[in-house]
């Protein structure tokens, strides 16, 4: 009986330290809830978009279908055989890029939640443009502001990450990179971009 009540402490201590919480598993990797930003050698942003069946979307001043395989940490992708290359990543960051020198900046981002731009407002320029140029973001709709000129469009939203408002002969793209509004416009043949700070 002594015995027993000698082992007693032990028996609860060995019951309370197995009962503690697990800490939980890290989330599984799924690249298919990342996109890769960045800009283009000319300042103009881009996003790639992932889909489960290796389809792949590359956004910047026109939209590209194209493929992708993600193996070994080695992000492949294939935009109609003109933009073709890979990153590879590690920890759920880009470490290096091999393909062509379009692509000059990228970051690969986690897709958030919520859209990043409801409610937020930027100014800044537009190349090659004298005035500055206010961005107000509102539900689905954006206002560009310049030069007491005033334009109201609705916008697609891309990831939470992106929108683009698309016409027939012209695109316009803003992403959120580094709580900055990265936005490039097409409107065939002149291309523009600016970088536009958050108010």
């Amino acid at each position: 009986m002594k015995n027993i009540l000698k082992m007693l402490p032990v028996l609860l201590l060995t019951i309370m330290l197995s009962c503690k919480k697990k800490d939980p598993l890290p989330e599984a990797f799924d690249i298919t809830k990342q996109a890769i930003i960045g800009k283009l050698s000319g300042g103009y942003p881009y996003i790639i978009t992932l889909e489960g069946d290796g389809k792949a979307t590359l956004t910047h001043y026109s939209v590209t279908n194209g493929s992708y395989t993600y193996v070994n940490g080695v992000f492949k992708f294939n935009f109609d055989n003109e933009l073709v290359g890979f990153f590879v990543t590690e920890n759920g960051q880009i470490k290096s890029y091999n393909g062509p020198l379009i692509i000059n900046t990228y970051e690969m981002v986690k897709i958030p939640a919520t859209n990043q731009f409801d409610g937020k407002a930027f100014k800044g320029n537009w190349n090659g443009t004298v005035h500055s140029t206010q961005i107000n973001f509102m539900g689905t709709k954006y206002t560009e502001i310049t030069n007491n000129q005033q334009n109201e469009a609705n916008y697609t939203l891309i990831n939470n990450l992106a929108v683009k408002k698309q016409e027939a002969n012209s695109i316009t793209l803003f992403i959120m990179m580094n709580n900055k509004l990265e936005g490039g416009r097409r409107a065939y043949p002149i291309n523009v971009w600016g970088t536009f700070m958050m108010q």
